[in-house]
């Protein structure tokens, strides 16, 4: 088991390097999609820990939040307008502290919490292997629509090597590190070099199989944005009608 565990994070990381035996190496094992999973959930282990540590750390320096809610109710109580309004309606005070807790407890909800960052354990490699999945099928589509000749298990085992560069989000941790445009942008050629090599495609078919599934991403997200948009529109005018 470690043996295997250990073998797909080399591939992954000879993929990150753009090795073309390393894409090679996956199509042709025995299970590149039990090899390639299991990239993917050490993976996604690896970063819900790292941000674990880092809320644990952020919480360690955060000030107390009900500290926090009581300075606040505290200043917000001795505003001198309070009497005056107080006087022209006596439950506004009363109806200001319900919406204020309610507010507080949106406020605490997004606050984080070690229970959440501990859920990412599981989450965080759930939310790759399902993106993996999606992101595999439409590149599969795509490859074999442009000419390409691997079959499906190959594609999903190569094109899990793509995600072996997420692990650069644990950089992130460190002051002013931000990477997320670069590990997509790593992400996408890795998806391009395991697609060339696992369907035998040129240079420029690879790059239209790896693209096409986001371009078909985002066509998608704008008909219904602009379908949302639509109903709305006839909402608001039948309303106004």
């Amino acid at each position: 088991y470690m043996d295997g565990i250990v073998g797909s994070l080399r591939l992954g990381w000879n993929a990150m390097l753009f090795k073309e035996n390393a894409y090679e190496e996956m199509r042709l094992s025995a299970s590149p999609v039990v090899k390639g999973l299991i990239l993917i959930i050490v993976v996604g282990v690896i970063i819900a820990l790292f941000g674990l540590v880092g809320t644990a750390v952020e919480i360690a320096s955060m000030p107390d939040p009900g500290a926090i809610r009581g300075i606040v109710e505290r200043n917000l109580a001795q505003m001198p307008f309070w009497d005056e309004i107080e006087r022209q309606d006596p439950g506004a005070l009363k109806r200001f502290q319900q919406i204020f807790d309610t507010v507080w407890q949106i406020v605490e909800t997004a606050t984080p919490s070690i229970g959440g960052a501990a859920l990412g354990i599981v989450g965080v490699p759930l939310a790759l292997v399902i993106r993996w999945l999606i992101y595999g099928l439409v590149a599969y589509i795509f490859a074999r629509w442009l000419g390409g000749t691997g079959n499906l298990s190959e594609t999903l085992g190569v094109l899990a090597l793509s995600v072996a560069p997420q692990v650069l989000t644990i950089l992130t941790l460190l002051p002013f590190v931000q990477m997320g445009s670069v590990v997509n942008v790593w992400g996408i050629l890795c998806a391009y070099f395991g697609l060339k090599v696992a369907h035998k495609l040129t240079w420029g078919r690879a790059v239209w199989a790896a693209l096409l599934p986001f371009i078909l991403a985002y066509a998608i997200l704008f008909l219904l944005a602009c379908l949302g948009t639509a109903i709305l529109g006839a909402v608001i005018r039948g309303g106004l009608s």
